[in-house]
């Protein structure tokens, strides 16, 4: 009979684990075996990718309110690296937060124990994995994390006034309380600290797994930040749950770049069993990013299918994002988003058959909403390529949300969009090509090189049968070789 796996909960439900690669280190290798792990065993890990620094590290934990952070250090620097994180977490006031690490025989175990009395939690080092195994790691990881209580009396003292965006660890513990806290005791907080009561517009983001949403969210970022510096944005993400583990992947960060700006803040929340693309306190996290005095809202939803529209109860403007890999035209007649989102955005807009997309998404367009008479530019409908730097879809797409709520954008918005891909639609497999050429011309040199090795043998048999005077068997050999 399999052994029971052990389940970890928390106060505020399951371990919320950061975990990324050093700065200067490329090796994810390992950090993402072990995320994969720790999200197995029950954990919702907000990776981050490799090289980050400290800062990027610490602050994503007091914005994700985390209680522990694991990371792999295989470059050198771990103990500068390690206690310089420890540092910034306990000045802001987060020495609840543990930090776990590993970097096999990098770390020596003289740094081991140098790093365990600067107050890291664990350094795994090659003995533990032998004795411990790697699951052992992981339930000894999630054992200390789950020993956190993010809303223990000290912490929840120090919401007793008004809240604003630059106090990110109080934002992040009323984030908390959202997501754990009941009715009553939200409430109650949340007024206690409300420093607001402005009308703040929300604005939601869905389309299909895949379609490149965090990456669109980040271009719109660094816009809002360049027309807008001073604006206060709240990004609130979502990702399913999974049913068997009570894990979650939060990977929307290893795609916003723009995070390091202190304008910018962002929660990324589980789905937690709601049976639906949001969170099912999501209307929480939006009353908490309001009270405390955001000047804009963003709500991204994890994946969804054609039926879908959630996003529409708690967003006051919405957009679908989707690509040209939609399946047949028809298709669009099922999806319920191109009745009600206020901006549809084709994205990866560089790819073979996205012209014949977006003619298929504008007809849609027009006959759910009856715009027969609306020229093409004028419709809801934008080509984006969000991975293409200063992409001039992008810049429209900027240009039709500015508008709906209110904000400067100065950056052109008359552009159409073109498609100008770093790689050519009719040459995105060009590496493949590249490949099977090099293979093509190995394969040929072996067969010659196989013909050449026989020709040999046949022509030294030849020879033989000469010199011995059996010329019809040299003559036979000699029609063999020039056959090959």
């Amino acid at each position: 009979m399999a052994e029971e796996e052990p389940v970890f909960e928390t106060t505020t439900g399951p371990p919320r684990i950061i975990t990324a690669a050093s700065l200067f280190d490329g090796h994810d290798a390992a950090i993402n075996v072990m995320r994969r792990l720790i999200q197995s065993a029950g954990a919702e890990v907000i990776h981050l990718g490799h090289d980050q620094s400290a800062k990027a590290v610490v602050d994503c934990a007091i914005q994700e309110d985390a209680h522990g952070v694991a990371l792999t250090s295989y470059q050198g620097g771990h103990v500068e690296y390690f206690t310089y994180i420890r540092q910034l977490l306990d000045e802001a006031g987060c020495e609840h937060i543990r930090i776990f690490g590993g970097g096999g025989g990098t770390i020596t175990p003289p740094e081991i124990k140098t790093l365990h009395e600067s107050g890291i939690s664990k350094i795994y080092s090659p003995d533990d994995g032998q004795t411990m195994g790697l699951m052992g790691m992981i339930h000894h990881l999630m054992s200390i994390a789950s020993e956190v209580d993010l809303i223990d009396s000290d912490r929840i003292d120090t919401l007793s006034g008004p809240v604003t965006p630059q106090d990110t660890a109080k934002v992040g513990l009323l984030l908390t309380m959202s997501e754990s806290a009941d009715d009553q005791t939200f409430k109650s907080t949340l007024e206690k600290c409300r420093s607001s009561t402005k009308e703040v517009p929300v604005i939601g983001f869905t389309g299909t797994g895949g379609a490149g949403k965090s990456s669109l969210l980040d271009e719109l970022m660094l816009r809002i930040l360049i027309n807008n510096p001073g604006k206060k944005v709240c990004l609130l993400c979502v990702d399913p749950t999974r049913k068997r583990t009570g894990g979650a992947l939060l990977g929307d960060r290893i795609r916003m770049n723009s995070l390091s700006n202190n304008d910018l803040y962002m929660r990324s929340l589980a789905s937690r069993g709601s049976g639906s693309e949001i969170s099912a306190n999501l209307h929480r996290a939006i009353e908490v990013a309001k009270a405390v005095g955001f000047d804009l809202i963003f709500c991204e939803t994890s994946g969804i299918g054609q039926g879908s529209d959630a996003i529409t109860t708690v967003a006051d403007h919405s957009m679908y994002v989707m690509t040209a890999e939609f399946g047949a035209h028809t298709q669009l007649e099922k999806i319920e988003m191109l009745d009600v989102a206020d901006v549809v955005v084709l994205n990866k807009y560089e790819k073979r058959g996205s012209e014949d997309a977006l003619r298929a998404i504008r007809k849609q367009v027009r006959r759910n909403r009856n715009k027969f008479d609306v020229a093409d530019e004028e419709l809801p409908v934008v080509a984006t390529i969000a991975s293409q730097f200063a992409d001039g879809g992008v810049d429209r797409l900027w240009g039709k949300v500015a508008k709906l709520v209110g904000f400067n954008a100065s950056l052109p918005t008359d552009v159409t969009g073109e498609r100008k891909g770093v790689i050519p639609a009719e040459r995105v497999h060009y590496l493949s090509e590249i490949a099977a050429t090099v293979r093509d011309y190995h394969n040929i040199n072996s067969e010659m090189s196989e013909k050449l090795r026989l020709c040999q043998h046949l022509e030294t048999a030849a020879n033989n049968a000469s010199e011995r005077g059996s010329k019809s068997v040299a003559k036979d050999l000699q029609e063999q070789i020039d056959e090959l």
